[in-house]
């Protein structure tokens, strides 16, 4: 028994000092020199006893260790040998060199060199920051905002309280952030963000993480708090806690699902998240006479159906345009007028409402019967949020999940191909793919167009990677659920620049921008100088839809734009 707890304990013992040399640099570093020592030293000894003997001349031990040295790094030695055996232990020693030094040595010393000659990620900003907005996480959302939040001259800061992931950040937005790297609950790191200076502080962490941080900073700044969160049933904690807004890009993403199907031209009378892609554009003294912009899907059976844009002609009949489409997964901006509408098209309307209004009605409304039903796979935050939008305008919806929900439902996976033939899939107008997993989100798409090759897919994506598949598997419209999150937050901070109004595929956008000061440009100047596309224009005496380059603009005016950040950032100079 005494024997079998020895070999054990030997064995334990073994395995950790197998373990240590298997995942310590240092270790391994060690060994290497201690051999690379004993080889010196073996070599050393055998020189010293062959020399004398084979070339009849006296060595002394310097002298012996001098010439292994010199011959194992190739350096040349001032010795002179001339027997054989001398001449083949002295091309063994610098076989033996080149393998220690030149091979083994580099291998081993460059990892660990430059991780310790590698520097950190920052502490600090290079000056203080006044009016910038801090994001407090990492991840696909933080990078949404700092792309959310280009268009406006204000600095952006990340704080990152991991290592790793800090020098990260820090090589991706080398030039358009700064980050720093600290502990959240650290003071210095919240004065090393210059936090009382900020106008913004996003939160993108964990809902535990969030509340300790703002009940941390809340007294040291008059920053404007915006916690981002999976679960919109933590928003009266957080706000308690200091968060100005809490918004859940989850709940965001399943409306702007649902209104990729649904057909109202009313559009949002309250709209619950800021910057919704139906907005009314100015005031609502005369509602009917205001400019919106509205997505709005064709329906099957449709007087629009098979029809070029140009033969459609809704400038000429309503006085609206179709500034960009959806169709067959594709965005078009600045459609061609020959372009054929079908089923899987899906316009952007811009101009009046009362104009718009007519012409949903004249010539993109079918039966309600003809409608037909959606499914939803998954009924979590993103689905739960769809089908609320859904039923409101009327479209019934059958549910799919693997949980029990009260709702009209059919309990199974979504995967599964006798469970969607359940839920009628075949009969449905619409599906909406909105689960969890991205990789189930794409299998659910494809079967979905495969069981009803005509229906409208609109399908969630939680990974940038995921977007394209899904596209290929058959979506007609993907929402990337980090940047809906990012694009949400985004015009919230950019209120007092511009009012964005829709965020466009390519880092496109289109905002509306008031000309505070005296303009003394036409539109073919402002064009001209900084590339945007003119929407339209709202005066307190008149609305212009499509504007000719000859319009002047003037002090008080309402401007609707389209075009890419950079454009964007010199159009918004201009005023």
């Amino acid at each position: 028994m005494q024997d079998e707890t020895g070999d054990y304990i030997l064995r334990s013992r073994k395995q950790v000092i197998w373990q240590l040399i298997q995942t310590s640099a240092e270790m391994r570093i060690l060994i290497y020199f201690v051999l690379f020592a004993l080889l010196i030293t073996i070599f050393t000894v055998i020189f010293h006893g062959l020399y004398p003997a084979f070339e009849g001349k006296p060595v002394d031990w310097a002298q012996s260790i001098l010439f292994v040295i010199q011959t194992i790094t190739t350096t040349g030695s001032l010795l002179t040998y001339h027997s054989d055996t001398i001449i083949i232990l002295s091309t063994i020693m610098m076989l033996s060199g080149v393998i220690m030094i030149f091979m083994v040595i580099p291998l081993l010393l460059t990892p660990y060199l430059v991780a310790v000659l590698r520097s950190g990620p920052a502490k600090r900003t290079p000056h203080a920051l006044f009016h910038h907005t801090v994001i407090v996480g990492n991840g696909e959302l933080s990078r949404a905002l700092v792309e959310s939040l280009s268009l406006s001259d204000n600095e952006v800061l990340i704080v990152e309280e991991d290592e790793n992931a800090a020098r990260d950040l820090a090589r991706r937005h080398l030039r358009n952030a700064f980050v720093i790297w600290g502990e959240y609950d650290d003071p210095q790191t919240w004065e090393q963000a210059w936090i009382r200076n900020a106008d913004f502080v996003i939160l993108c962490e964990s809902e535990r993480t969030t509340a300790s941080i703002i009940l941390g900073i809340r007294g040291i700044t008059s920053a404007r708090i915006i916690s981002i969160v999976d679960k919109l049933s933590f928003d009266r904690y957080l706000r308690y806690a200091g968060a100005e807004y809490v918004l859940s890009p989850k709940q965001v993403t399943g409306r702007i699902l649902a209104r990729h199907a649904v057909l109202n031209p009313v559009g949002d009378s309250e709209p619950a998240i800021p910057g919704l892609d139906r907005l009314t554009i100015n005031g609502e003294e005369f509602p009917e006479k205001n400019l919106r912009l509205i997505h709005i899907p064709v329906m099957q059976d449709s007087k629009a159906m098979g029809k070029p844009l140009g033969v459609l002609d809704l400038y000429g009949q309503y006085g609206i345009i179709v500034p960009f489409l959806w169709k067959t997964g594709r965005f078009i901006s600045q459609p061609d007028p020959k372009e054929t509408i079908d089923a899987t098209t899906s316009f952007f309307l811009f101009g009046k409402a009362d104009a718009i209004r007519r012409a949903v009605h004249e010539e993109l409304e079918v039966d309600r019967e003809q409608i037909g039903h959606a499914v939803i796979a998954g009924f979590g935050d993103v689905g739960s949020s769809a089908y609320t939008e859904m039923t409101a305008s009327g479209i019934s919806c059958i549910i799919v999940d693997a949980k029990k929900y009260d709702v009209n439902e059919v309990i199974g996976n979504a995967e599964d191909e006798e469970i969607l033939r359940e839920a009628r899939i075949g009969e449905a107008q619409f599906c909406i793919v909105a689960l969890n997993n991205d990789d189930v989100n794409i299998f659910t798409t494809l079967m979905a167009r495969n069981l009803n090759p005509g229906i409208r897919i609109l399908a969630r994506a939680n990974e940038p990677s995921a977007v394209e598949k899904l596209y290929r598997a058959g979506a007609d419209y993907v929402a990337l659920l980090p940047q809906i999150g990012g694009q949400t937050v985004g015009r919230i901070v950019l209120a007092d620049t511009v009012t964005v109004l829709i965020n466009l595929p390519d880092g496109e956008m289109v905002v509306l921008k008031h000309a505070r000061t005296p303009v003394n440009y036409s539109i073919k100047d402002i064009t001209a100088k900084s590339g945007v596309r003119f929407l339209g224009i709202e005066r307190p005496a008149e609305v212009i839809v499509s504007p000719h380059d000859t319009e002047e603009l003037h002090e008080g005016d309402a401007v609707i734009v389209a075009g890419n950040t950079e454009q964007l950032k010199k159009f918004i100079r201009l005023f």
